[in-house]
């Protein structure tokens, strides 16, 4: 059997921003190199969802589940039952044999070396440091707090297979501490690539263009429930009612809520207003997005680059994260463009500031978000495909 060329990996668990990023890299490697055996590899339940109507495969494993209590992400059992410990097992058998199988010609990991518990290390010691598997890790524009990715076990496993760093920020923005900090801690300097911008990737597949008109009000995104995700509900709602109809439609994307977490309440009371709709996240949000006059979205990697790419001026709620990683982000991106990107703690929404601020976000018109390099999806994509065409003159 002919090798796989890329393989292309990213954990899962709270959010979906590894994922995203991932597929919209996957998508631009097909869409420019359509010749390549590329598989992307998550236990991430809405990877069908992500990809939409691009062409690039997946293997899905089973999913992690992570709940956040004081800020901080434990795990907890999946979908699958199987404990926290448990998966980081399975899937670590599972990726080693499948790399194993399909001797991908290059492997391109997302965040940590190591895999977020580990299970990324059977793999990486089956292939050894004489392997011709071509290991690449990606990292997002800011890392954050994050004791994986800065721990002495993610240096050894990146020295031990890993050529290269991909750094999926823009120093023009973000600056040159997060990436001198990046070579400094695994000794390799990464390579700048600009925000990797699944939305950008959408467009070049979405037949029909909305861009030009904008019949909604706002659209919401709201992917999972978090410890005070549910007061904020009911602000919101509250703030919704209060501005009413007259600036069009509310388009309300809501990530499923699990076991005492039940958002029924407010489904119920978005339910009774005419002008809000409410939706399973999927691929319709950016149809509705690009439609919408503003977006209310939480602070992170992925919701961001929506904006910018989209000159959108945006309500931003920010969950009480350990890490403050989407805290720094969003500071950054608010110096360059003030009044463009309004913030507030999620933990102290209250439905009269809450409205205030949406009301001054929806009197804001689109604005290109000036000087900001969104083509990182490209440019990982045409380094990977070189990367796999150097290795199939060497290797072949």
């Amino acid at each position: 059997m002919s090798r796989l060329d890329l393989l292309i990996y990213a954990h899962d668990g709270r959010g979906l921003g590894h994922a995203s990023r991932s597929v919209a890299i996957g998508l631009a490697v097909r869409r420019l190199f359509p010749d390549l055996k590329v598989l992307f590899l998550s236990g991430a339940k809405q990877s069908a969802n992500l990809i939409g109507r691009g062409a690039l495969d997946w293997v899905k494993l089973p999913a992690y589940e992570t709940r956040v209590i004081g800020g901080v992400s434990k795990g907890s059992a999946g979908d699958s039952n199987y404990s926290d410990r448990d998966l980081g097992g399975i899937r670590a058998g599972m990726i080693r044999d499948l790399v194993a199988r399909l001797h991908p010609r290059c492997v391109l990991s997302d965040h940590m070396p190591q895999g977020k518990h580990r299970e990324l290390i059977p793999a990486l010691e089956a292939c050894g440091a004489n392997s011709d598997i071509r290991w690449v890790l990606g990292m997002r524009g800011v890392i954050g707090d994050v004791t994986g990715v800065w721990s002495d076990e993610a240096v050894s496993a990146f020295r031990r297979c890993y050529k290269d760093i991909l750094w999926y920020g823009d120093p023009t923005v973000l600056g040159d501490k997060i990436p001198d900090g990046i070579g400094q801690h695994f000794g390799r300097k990464p390579i700048s690539t600009g925000y990797v911008s699944r939305l950008a990737e959408w467009c070049h597949l979405a037949s029909d263009d909305h861009a030009a008109q904008a019949p909604l009000a706002a659209t919401v995104s709201i992917p999972w429930i978090g410890e005070h995700t549910l007061p904020f509900l009911q602000a919101l709602l509250r703030a919704a009612e209060e501005i009413g109809p007259s600036a069009g439609e509310w388009h309300i994307y809501l990530g499923r809520s699990r076991g005492e977490l039940s958002t029924q309440d407010a489904e119920e009371g978005f339910q009774r207003l005419p002008h809000c709709r409410l939706f399973e996240p999927g691929d319709g949000y950016f149809s509705s997005l690009m439609q919408s006059r503003m977006a209310v979205t939480y602070g992170g990697y992925n919701s961001l680059t929506d904006l910018l790419y989209l000159g959108l001026p945006g309500l931003v709620v920010l969950r009480n994260m350990a890490d403050l990683e989407q805290q720094e982000h969003l500071d950054r991106l608010k110096n360059l463009f003030p009044n463009r990107l309004l913030s507030i703690p999620e933990d102290q929404c209250r439905p009269a500031n809450l409205a205030i601020c949406l009301r001054q976000q929806l009197q804001c018109a689109r604005q290109k978000y000036a000087g900001v390099h969104l083509g990182g999806a490209e440019t990982v994509a045409c380094h990977l495909g070189q990367a796999v065409e150097a290795h199939r003159e060497r290797f072949s």
